[in-house]
């Protein structure tokens, strides 16, 4: 049953995510800012940073499982979020090998993680014609605050999962 663990969160948050958008106030949704919910990459990302070993790959599989899911069913254009989710956690991966796991290091990690996502989804939108926006537009229209709404996002589940997931990894271990 313990392996369902991380599946099932993500699949909440995968479902949370269409939701969170109805809450937003309708000052900031009338606006020209675009807030898009990354709630998969931060938590794969904390699945790496807390559950994931050196030789295992949990974060970068659930976090490329699920960015596809959510291609499935939120996008028109297949496999552009796999290409970002994937390139982004294994960025991280590769990185967390010299970094230490606090929250500073969590918090700059999923910062340049939704960047590097952005940049790749505004790249591959731009050149299948979907996206008309200079970067300077980009970047003030939307990367700012989808960066800044998926920060708050990592504020508000970092203190109950980084526990959880490094207490999951113990008691999968303890069972191998």
């Amino acid at each position: 049953m313990r392996f369902l663990y991380l599946p099932l969160t993500l699949m909440v948050f995968l479902i949370l995510e269409s939701v969170a958008v109805r809450f937003i106030p309708k000052s900031i949704i009338m606006s020209d800012l675009i807030y898009i919910p990354h709630w998969i990459l931060v938590f794969s990302l904390l699945i790496l940073l807390f559950y994931d070993k050196e030789h295992t790959y949990h974060g970068i599989i659930n976090g490329v499982i699920f960015g596809a899911l959510f291609e499935l069913v939120y996008t028109d254009l297949v496999g552009i979020y796999v290409l970002a989710y994937g390139i982004a956690l294994y960025l991280v991966h590769l990185l967390i090998k010299v970094l230490q796991q606090n929250f500073i290091v969590s918090f700059l990690l999923v910062f340049v993680s939704i960047i590097v996502a952005e940049f790749i989804l505004y790249f591959v939108y731009s050149l299948v014609g979907q996206v008309d926006l200079a970067v300077q537009q980009f970047m003030q229209l939307r990367l700012i605050p989808t960066t800044l709404s998926n920060l708050l996002f990592l504020l508000i589940i970092y203190p109950f999962f980084a526990k959880r997931l490094m207490k999951w990894q113990e008691e999968d271990e303890q069972i191998k």
